[in-house]
């Protein structure tokens, strides 16, 4: 709500230019084996600055066992919290948590606190979280229908967006292919319609549309969202190019998707 101002980074360097003039309370990152190493490194500097700020990591590139994630966690000191799996139940705990501790961490960590979805080590020990996955995936405000994207537009990316969250299989080699995870749940086919439709209206030299599904076009809903596309593409000349993961089965669905 109105209760704290945030902000949305993708380039480093205007992360960089935001933090030589600002230090936040919170400094938060999505944890990927592809910017891994350059957020840590943003994560140190911050804290050297003013140790205060609270510093949350959330994503994939993290262990699944508890000896692996104490370890993660004491190789990294600059990371206060690291969130595991879906990232917006734990994020608005750790947000509500820290507010009742004035964003102090030391304090908030001698009470060894629970957070959903979150790890951290008080005392070489680690605490974690409950584990709870969102049951139903359109309570979720749609950053695109909330404006909270609009600034992106106007630089050399393209948008990706979800249809569905989650994944039957279970992979080894996958960070979705825990237990966790095989429930899969979908949003309302309307809201993929006007997300669609916000994009294709503000897209600027950009000719590609990202879906992030795991198994997109195995589904039979997945036809209704092929359709929305193709009806959009003949309105606008967009999406000309379109990225996903598809589906491991169920090929002739695939084919007509």
């Amino acid at each position: 709500g109105k209760d704290f101002n945030f902000k949305l980074f993708k380039f480093p360097s205007d992360l960089n230019a935001s933090l030589r003039k600002t230090s936040p309370t919170m400094l938060c990152f999505s944890n990927y084996s592809w910017n891994f190493e350059l957020s840590c490194k943003f994560a140190f500097l911050a804290k050297q600055r003013d140790p205060n700020v609270v510093t949350v990591f959330g994503g994939p590139n993290f262990s699944t066992d508890i000896s692996g994630k104490i370890n993660f966690i004491k190789r990294h000191p600059e990371i206060d919290f690291i969130i595991e799996l879906e990232g917006e139940f734990g994020f608005v705990d750790i947000v509500r948590k820290l507010s009742d501790y004035n964003f102090n961490v030391s304090n908030l960590n001698k009470d060894e606190k629970k957070i959903i979805n979150t790890c951290y080590l008080h005392e070489n020990k680690l605490i974690s979280g409950p584990i709870d996955r969102i049951k139903d995936i359109n309570i979720i405000p749609s950053p695109y229908l909330t404006g909270a994207l609009d600034n992106f537009f106007t630089s050399p990316l393209y948008p990706i967006f979800e249809t569905t969250r989650g994944c039957p299989f279970a992979c080894t080699f996958c960070a979705d292919g825990l237990a966790s995870k095989n429930k899969i749940q979908r949003y309302d086919s309307e809201r993929t319609k006007d997300e669609i439709h916000y994009l294709a209206k503000r897209v600027k030299n950009i000719s590609e549309l990202g879906i992030t599904d795991l198994n997109f076009g195995m589904y039979k809903q997945d036809i209704v969202t092929a359709k929305i596309i193709a009806d959009i593409q003949n309105k606008y000349n967009y999406p000309i190019i379109l990225s996903s993961t598809v589906g491991k089965n169920m090929p002739e669905r695939i084919i007509q998707v």
